[in-house]
């Protein structure tokens, strides 16, 4: 990865998690980041613990566990997040963060679910789209906001209801 993608996927975060603690929490409503450098792709989804979970505090209950372990398991294995086949891409990691479902509350008594993913694609010439099925996978999710950074320049793309399809110009 370039370090202008590196740099630019860096900034979209800390702005991710610095909305998370310090502006509008909109429940509703996920965002994915995605940069995309030669043959390196790194994906950053953020989304509403309500959203993911049905609820924004520590789990109180088994039940209530075992919600978070299945948004867990979910975003571990983002099976929401599909590439052409033609483009030969491999999940090389992925690394899910939630937050304020520990022993204390986040501050605004907001929880979040953080995800980070790295792909290696060994046909890039072929990522001409992606499915975001975020809101497949969590229904309470109505809107997905996805910025897209290419060597071609940046978008955004607002995903509603049903609609999943991002395109890629590259």
């Amino acid at each position: 990865m370039s370090v202008l993608s590196s740099l630019l996927l860096l900034t979209s975060m800390a702005a991710t998690a610095e909305e998370r603690h310090l502006g509008p929490h909109v429940h509703g409503q996920a965002s994915v980041n995605v940069s995309i450098d030669a043959r390196e792709m790194d994906v950053a989804a953020s989304l509403p613990g309500h959203d993911a979970v049905g609820f924004e505090h520590p789990p109180g209950s088994p039940a209530e566990q075992a919600a978070v372990d299945k948004a867990i398991a979910t975003l571990n294995q983002p099976t929401w997040f599909v590439v052409p086949a033609a483009a030969h891409c491999t999940l090389a990691s992925a690394k899910v963060s939630p937050h304020g479902f520990g022993g204390a509350a986040e501050p605004g008594g907001h929880a979040d679910f953080d995800a980070t993913y790295h792909y290696t694609c060994n046909t890039p010439g072929q990522l001409d789209h992606l499915d975001v099925r975020l809101a497949s996978a969590f229904p309470s999710v109505q809107k997905v906001v996805v910025n897209l950074i290419t060597a071609a320049g940046s978008n955004q793309q607002a995903l509603d209801g049903t609609t999943t399809r991002v395109d890629i110009q590259q």
